[in-house]
């Protein structure tokens, strides 16, 4: 028991500071747009402000007719009759009189001014506050996509495609209500209750302390309410990121699943995952509805108390406090504020559930914010052209993933234009070699060198060219998947690349060549077409080191021939290294490196 009660307290603590950091993180974030909110703020400000001029203007003008007994209608007849006499003087070109004085009507023009300016208002604060949003949202997507773009690939590998995506869409979607709304919220009931506070207490201080003695109360509740509500959002969110990226998974998945007959089983697992979401879901509505209850609750109570206490004073049935001589003016003006008063709470009470929404959303965008990334040295590349011959260079590297090490102490030299086949077993290490010299890894140990710097994403990117075992195929045209939707590339330098992979010689006999469409994952093509599309896109980069990771895997020998014959075409006046155990391949390279147990041999 005392363990049990240990681990809970463990958890709690942890569950605390994890969601002080999620929210000190969205206080960083809501600094970058603070001028934006703040006149969001400014602008829900003066809606209240002008509420209270509203609720003046309406009590003064129900308390001139119904208790001094002013004739509307009789104002508005003269009033037309001297607005006529006025026009036809001034067609005239003569004096008219003067109009006569009015007190109800420039009440009613303010009354509908006010109610005007009161719509502006409203509509600064949604677009404002929206606009701040969409700030945020933008740059935290390029931020997470540069993020993605430089974690290591093993988290990657650890992670569901589909809850990565989720992640970048949905649950930085999710801040948007917690930026426009709830931040901007947050300094309105500040301020604002207390100037109502203040405006209320002169005319009916009974009426005054009623409102101080609600406002704790609810901000009290919607704080203790609000610790279950972020939990109930942080799973809620949780669920929706596994059930996408399980449902991703599958459908990739598919045709695998129903030639093995699990389609069925999988479909009833996907209704189960569903099935989890939804609960989730119901928890944080639950939370949602009892929130609006306890606020409504205590929101008809302070209503219902100023109701009572006025009605009774202006029927004279109690005199504590300003009842005595309390007027409809006055009663009126309590009465239009009463339910005002508390709009502003009732609107917190709304958006706190963003902020639970938010706090939800970003502790799982901080998992892959805060994951480790591909740490590289700075290389200089102002006197690239000055760069010494030697392409490639491995000093004592080695290469762990937790306590297994992949590689270890590999010393190597590729001199340029050299044709070399890394030669090893699966499982040897090859991969994970080309993935240093792309600077896709980082060395446990060791250097490894490009032209004699440090490598680097960036610096590899611009000398070398890599085509792994399955090249990915995007859905496009084939010319799109050559140049992979660069623009820089025109049409000629695509359709040379084309024809010099081979790519023309299949294309030309699809209806639309190189425009034809294709679907993602290559469907429609074959292995060896997609591999020489692969090929066409190395070729149309054209940088001086080409390294290839068993391009003839999964091909008959007549197309593995023709295949090689292209390779050797493409890059003859390349430094090529080719990672292969196929005896085809080996025979045609100038060099053979052998890789075992990851040692080079």
């Amino acid at each position: 028991m005392p363990e049990t009660s240990s681990a809970n307290k463990t958890a709690f603590e942890e569950r605390r500071t994890r969601e002080k950091y999620c929210q000190h993180w969205l206080k960083t974030q809501k600094k970058t747009v603070s001028k934006l909110i703040n006149y969001a703020a400014f602008a829900g400000i003066c809606n209240g402000l002008l509420l209270l001029l509203q609720a003046a203007l309406l009590a003064f003008i129900l308390h001139s007719l119904l208790i001094e007994k002013q004739s509307l209608f009789a104002n508005l007849n003269q009033l037309n009759f001297q607005l006529n006499t006025f026009f036809s003087g001034l067609l005239a070109a003569q004096i008219p009189y003067n109009l006569p004085e009015n007190v109800l009507l420039p009440a009613i023009f303010f009354l509908f001014l006010v109610m005007m300016l009161r719509s502006c208002t409203v509509y600064l604060f949604q677009t404002t506050g929206f606009e701040a949003a969409a700030r945020i949202k933008t740059r935290l997507r390029q931020e997470l996509v540069n993020k993605l773009i430089h974690l290591e690939p093993n988290y990657l590998k650890q992670h569901q495609s589909g809850e990565l995506a989720a992640t970048l869409l949905e649950q930085i979607e999710a801040l948007e209500p917690f930026f426009s709304r709830y931040c901007a919220q947050q300094t309105i009931i500040a301020v604002l209750p207390l100037l109502m506070i203040a405006c209320v207490m002169p005319i009916n201080w009974v009426a005054g302390v009623i409102f101080l003695i609600a406002f704790p109360l609810v901000i009290f509740f919607m704080a203790v309410i609000g610790i279950s509500a972020a939990v109930a959002s942080r799973n809620q969110f949780l669920a929706m990121a596994r059930m996408g990226g399980y449902f991703l998974d599958r459908l990739q998945g598919l045709p695998t699943l129903k030639l093995f007959g699990q389609a069925q089983r999988e479909l009833a697992h996907i209704t189960y995952v569903a099935d989890d979401f939804r609960g989730t879901t119901m928890k944080v509505l639950r939370i949602a509805f009892l929130s609006s209850t306890v606020l409504e609750f205590f929101s008809a109570l302070g209503v219902a108390a100023i109701a009572v206490y006025v009605g009774l004073g202006l029927l004279g049935k109690i005199e504590f406090g300003p009842a005595k001589h309390i007027t409809l003016q006055q009663a009126l003006f309590v009465l239009f504020i009463a339910p005002e008063f508390f709009m502003p709470l009732r609107q917190l009470a709304v958006f706190y559930h963003d902020r639970a929404a938010a706090l939800g959303a970003a502790d799982l965008i901080l998992k892959v914010m805060d994951a480790p990334t591909l740490s590289f040295p700075q290389t200089n590349l102002t006197d690239f052209k000055k760069l010494p011959d030697l392409s490639l260079e491995l000093q004592n590297v080695s290469k762990k993933y937790g306590e297994r090490t992949v590689l270890s102490a590999i010393n190597l030299q590729i001199q340029a234009l050299e044709k070399i086949a890394l030669v090893g077993e699966s499982g040897a290490g090859k991969t994970t070699l080309l993935k240093l010299m792309l600077g896709l890894e980082t060395a446990s140990e060791g250097m490894v060198l490009l032209k004699g710097l440090p490598v680097n994403p960036d610096f590899a990117s611009a000398n070398i060219t890599w085509i792994g075992q399955g090249a990915s195929i995007f859905y496009g045209s084939i010319s799109d998947n050559i140049s992979l939707f660069n623009p820089d590339y025109s049409a000629e330098m695509i359709q040379t690349a084309a024809e010099k992979a081979g790519v023309s010689e299949f294309s030309k006999n699809f209806p639309e060549g190189l425009a034809t469409l294709v679907g993602e994952r290559g469907y429609g093509l074959s292995g060896g077409q997609i591999q020489r599309i692969a090929l066409a896109r190395a070729f149309l980069k054209n940088v001086p080191i080409v390294l290839l990771d068993e391009p003839t895997s999964h091909l008959d020998e007549q197309n593995k021939l023709l295949l090689l014959d292209v390779i050797d075409a493409l890059f003859k006046d390349k430094t090529l290294l080719i990672a292969s155990h196929d005896p085809a391949v080996i025979a045609r390279m100038s060099r053979q490196i052998v890789i075992e147990n990851g040692r080079l041999l």
